[in-house]
């Protein structure tokens, strides 16, 4: 089974533990040489200095959305291949 692109980007989502891996994962390490702190890089990226970045929470509700797709996508799964 082939995901479409907005799948394939909520899967994306659940690799992060929060919102704060999120924002690091677009920090650079020349972002770090320059600012100097891991705080000042995040709050830049936060406020979209970084290009489009979902807020706090867009991300929490799409990250709980891929989640809950892929419970219900394993469960399916599950409940198939169990013998009857």
């Amino acid at each position: 089974m082939e995901l479409n692109t907005a799948e394939r980007f909520y899967d994306f989502l659940t690799n992060f533990k929060d919102y704060q891996d999120y924002l690091d994962s677009k920090i650079t390490p020349t972002d770090l040489f320059y600012l100097k702190s891991r705080e000042l890089a995040r709050e830049l990226v936060e406020h979209s200095h970084k290009g489009m970045i979902l807020s706090r929470e867009e991300f929490e509700e799409r990250k709980a959305a891929a989640e809950a797709a892929k419970t219900e996508q394993s469960s399916v799964f599950y409940s198939r291949s169990r013998p009857k």
